[in-house]
C-alpha cells in the first residue's frame, strides 16, 4: 500500500485516533465481559457472601451470575441488568422430572431470569429417550417466561448420546446447553458444540485466565462461567484500557 510521506498528523490528531482505540478496545472488552457469569454454587457459601459477590459481579458489568435455588430470591433482588440462573439438580440429574419441574417453577416465582437444569443422565446412559424427551417439555413448561438452559455433563456422554441429547433440547425449546458443572477440557467442549450446531448456545465453566476464556469461545462457547469472573473482568478491563 502506497503512502504519501508528506501526510503530516498533528498531535491533537493522533491524540484523537488514539483516543478512539482506547474506546473501541474498552467496548470489545465490556462485550466480552457481557459474556462472562459469576458462578457461586459452590458448597459453603453464606447468603451476605453471595449477595456481595453479585452486587460487585453487576458493577463489572458480567453478564450473569450462577446460584443455587436457596439464593435467587436474594439475588434477583438487588440486580437490575445481570441475569441471575438459578442451577439445578446438579448431582448427575438423577432427582424426578418433577421435583426438578417444582425447582424451576419456585426459580422463575423468585426472579431468577434462567434456569439451568441438569439432564437426566441415568436415563440418557440406559437409553430412555421418552423420558428424557418427556422431562425437557416438563421444564419448558414449568419455565413459562424465563429462560431454559441444560447442563449436558458431557464427561458422562458418548458423542453420540450427547448429539442425540442436544437434538431433544433443541426440539423441546432448551436455549443454551452447559458442557458440564464442573471444569470442561478442550474435547468435551468440542463436543457439545458440535452436537448443538448452532441450534443453541453453548456454555462452558471453569476459566481462569483471559487466555482460557478466548480458547473457550474459539472452540464454540457462547457464555464462560468462572468462580472468578469478576476479577477476570477486572483484569481484562485494566487490559483494555492501557491498551497492551
Amino acid at each position: 500500500m502506497e503512502t504519501d510521506e508528506n501526510v503530516v498528523i498533528t498531535p491533537q490528531e493522533r491524540q484523537e485516533f488514539e483516543e478512539y482505540r482506547r474506546r473501541k478496545r474498552i467496548a470489545e472488552a465490556r462485550a466480552l465481559i457481557g459474556r462472562l457469569e459469576l458462578d457461586l454454587t459452590q458448597p459453603g457459601t453464606d447468603g451476605a457472601a453471595v449477595v456481595s459477590a453479585v452486587k460487585d459481579a453487576e458493577k463489572c458489568g458480567l453478564g450473569g451470575v450462577c446460584v443455587q435455588p436457596y439464593f435467587v430470591n436474594v439475588c434477583a433482588r438487588p440486580v437490575k441488568k445481570l441475569k441471575v440462573v438459578c442451577c439445578i439438580s446438579l448431582c448427575g440429574g438423577a432427582e424426578t422430572s418433577e421435583a426438578k419441574a417444582f425447582q424451576v417453577r419456585r426459580a422463575a416465582r423468585a426472579g431468577a431470569a434462567a434456569a439451568e437444569v441438569t439432564a437426566p443422565v441415568p436415563a440418557v446412559k440406559e437409553g430412555a429417550w421418552s423420558y428424557v424427551r418427556r422431562e425437557l417439555k416438563k421444564l419448558r413448561a414449568a419455565a413459562g417466561n424465563i429462560e431454559l438452559r441444560m447442563n449436558a455433563e458431557a464427561p458422562l456422554l458418548t458423542a453420540q448420546e450427547a448429539e442425540r441429547l442436544c437434538s431433544l433440547a433443541a426440539e423441546c425449546g432448551v436455549k443454551c446447553v452447559r458442557v458440564s458443572h464442573g471444569a470442561c477440557d478442550d474435547e468435551e467442549l468440542s463436543q457439545i458444540a458440535a452436537a448443538v450446531r448452532g441450534r443453541m448456545t453453548v456454555k462452558s465453566g471453569g476459566a481462569d485466565t483471559p487466555a482460557r476464556i478466548a480458547t473457550m469461545m474459539e472452540l464454540g462457547a457462547g457464555i464462560v462461567s468462572s468462580r472468578s469472573a469478576t476479577e477476570l473482568a477486572r483484569t481484562i478491563l485494566a487490559v483494555a484500557e492501557e491498551g497492551r
